[in-house]
């Protein structure tokens, strides 16, 4: 059954849904690591992180305005039965994600090197920035993962 998306939405394939998360995954958490290393005299460095950012912004913006992204985040009565065993397992596997960076953050700010590290409010905002961005993607790009096609009628 084909989805009744919004025109908002746009029919991307699930591989390029999928190539997208990754990239988008990949570009916030790493300006979110390689924004420890900056300082004023590392200006190209400056500008590979700002880059980092506005990719992954933009690659995060395409992926939540899949059509998987609408499958992800639809009422229950939008998508038919098929689709909603799917859309739970995208929530399952977004859960474990959450979970997992929340848990190795907790055993870093614990068991990692906190002598050495300040977490900052900074730091916070920009670890709670990247983890609210990827969460609100990862159900699109978990189906992305999972799928290679949707069914259509």
């Amino acid at each position: 059954m084909k989805s009744n998306a919004s025109p908002i939405y746009r029919k991307y394939r699930p591989a390029t849904v999928r190539k997208l998360f990754i990239v988008a995954n990949a570009t916030l958490w790493g300006w979110f690591a390689l924004k420890f290393f900056l300082t004023p005299d590392r200006q190209l460095l400056q500008v590979a992180v700002g880059a980092l950012a506005l990719i992954g912004i933009v690659a995060a913006v395409a992926v939540f305005r899949s059509d998987l992204s609408f499958i992800a985040h639809a009422p229950e009565g939008q998508i038919d039965e098929f689709l909603l065993s799917q859309r739970n397992r995208a929530y399952l596997h977004t859960m474990r994600y959450v979970s997992g960076l929340l848990a190795l953050s907790m055993i870093c700010g614990v068991f990692g090197f906190p002598q050495h590290a300040d977490v900052t409010a900074g730091v916070l905002r920009n670890f709670i920035f990247v983890l609210f961005i990827t969460t609100l993607i990862s159900p699109a790009g978990f189906l992305a993962l999972a799928t290679e096609e949707l069914p259509e009628e």
